[in-house]
């Protein structure tokens, strides 16, 4: 299993995951972001993140916040990983996690514009409280007798 780190220097979170893979004895080789440029700017365009510490495992790319969230589920993600390798995604694999990734995407920006629309909805109904309630007028007949 091949790993690589891509980090960039002053990032502490950078540091907390390298400290974290070498404490639990997980090889791994350091690319510094502004000493590999070409390699990083290649990787970003690929991706279409860059953001720091991005993992590399073979052919996956793992980016912090999307694929994981802190050191300790790195070490899950890597440990199941070493359990379970990746296979090599033929041509027609990768085009059939293109649709699905899409299709989630789709799905994701339904459910934000759902959630937007409510609390649109609750926005206007705070800040335009409804009419209060219109009183009807009693009118007195007068009798004569």
């Amino acid at each position: 299993m091949k790993l690589k780190v891509y980090s960039q220097s002053h990032c502490k979170y950078c540091d907390n995951i390298k400290k974290t893979l070498t404490e639990n004895k997980i090889d791994f080789e350091e690319v510094e972001i502004d000493d590999h440029r070409d390699e990083w700017n290649e990787l970003t365009r690929l991706i279409g993140v860059g953001m720091t510490p991005t993992i590399k495992i073979g052919e996956e790319v793992w980016v912090p916040s999307r694929d994981f969230r802190g050191p300790e589920e790195l070490i899950k993600r890597l440990e199941y990983v070493k359990e379970f390798p990746l296979p090599i995604a033929s041509e027609e694999d990768k085009i059939e996690m293109i649709l699905n990734a899409t299709k989630n995407l789709a799905m994701s920006l339904n459910n934000m514009n759902m959630q937007l629309s409510n609390v649109h909805q609750k926005v206007n109904q705070l800040t335009n409280p409804p009419p209060p309630p219109v009183k009807k007028e009693v009118k007195e007949e007068t009798t004569t007798n």
